[in-house]
């Protein structure tokens, strides 16, 4: 219970910072704070609902039995989140072409760190690592389909041309393609190029404040990004497969998006 309190107070002193994100967000007008407080407290409520569940699977005999269904549910809300950010874009059924891309590439890069014996198979590796693997395939999903059907929307015509000309359907959204999957990635390849230098991710972080040694830390962080990167690129290779699917016809007609 003393340490609950003491974690609840520590909780509640970082909590100032949100004050300063409501202050500047209204001195600037930037209007993040509806969202914002709305973010905050969902994560709030699913972090401290999360938390009892994890600490009654990490110490289970079966804990492989728990985790199947908590993948599960990261996958389907993943795809589903990121479909609704490509159903705004104009993509209907976004959730059909999601799902499939992210549990793919995020379970391919996972299970390689554990055939490979990379990270040990217990839940305290399984689990998190699986998130962060679900949560980055998501939003690189989200960014690749984005920018790849905004590409398809602003090219429009030009895309309609080469195919009068007799261009195949992949022809003539290649370079489109090409274009979404690496904008999609660049956050993440940027991110470990800074690695060490400006940027010092919060697994390593997490693994020096509990005293792991910094080799080791290092070690993993690594991997990590390897891991992410790896589902991303397979995410979004698979996701612009299945959207070009979507976006032609049969006869290699554009359909309205």
């Amino acid at each position: 219970m003393q340490d609950i309190m003491e974690n609840l107070v520590k909780l509640a002193s970082a909590s100032s910072l949100v004050l300063v994100i409501i202050l500047i967000s209204h001195l600037r007008k930037i209007g993040i704070v509806k969202d914002f407080l709305s973010a905050a407290s969902r994560g709030f409520i699913q972090l401290m609902l999360l938390s009892p569940i994890l600490a009654y699977v990490f110490f289970s005999s079966i804990w492989f039995v728990y985790a199947t269904p908590i993948i599960a549910v990261m996958a389907l809300l993943a795809g589903y989140t990121s479909a609704k950010r490509a159903e705004a874009s104009g993509l209907s059924k976004a959730i059909l072409i999601t799902t499939p891309s992210i549990t793919i590439g995020a379970l391919f890069s996972l299970s390689a760190l554990t055939i490979l014996k990379v990270i040990p198979i217990k839940p305290e590796f399984i689990i998190p690592l699986a998130g962060m693997a679900f949560g980055n395939a998501m939003n690189i999903c989200s960014l690749t389909l984005t920018r790849l059907l905004g590409e398809i929307k602003n090219n429009r015509d030009k895309i309609e041309a080469m195919l009068a000309l007799g261009a195949s359907s992949d022809l003539t959204v290649k370079e489109f393609e090409r274009i979404a999957a690496k904008w999609a990635l660049i956050p993440n390849i940027d991110n470990l190029r800074t690695l060490g230098l400006i940027f010092i991710p919060g697994t390593m972080t997490g693994m020096l404040m509990a005293g792991i040694a910094p080799i080791t830390a290092a070690v993993y962080q690594l991997s990590i990004f390897f891991m992410i990167i790896s589902s991303g690129i397979i995410t979004a290779v698979i996701a612009i497969h299945f959207t070009r699917a979507r976006v032609f016809t049969p006869a290699h007609q554009l359909v309205d998006i």
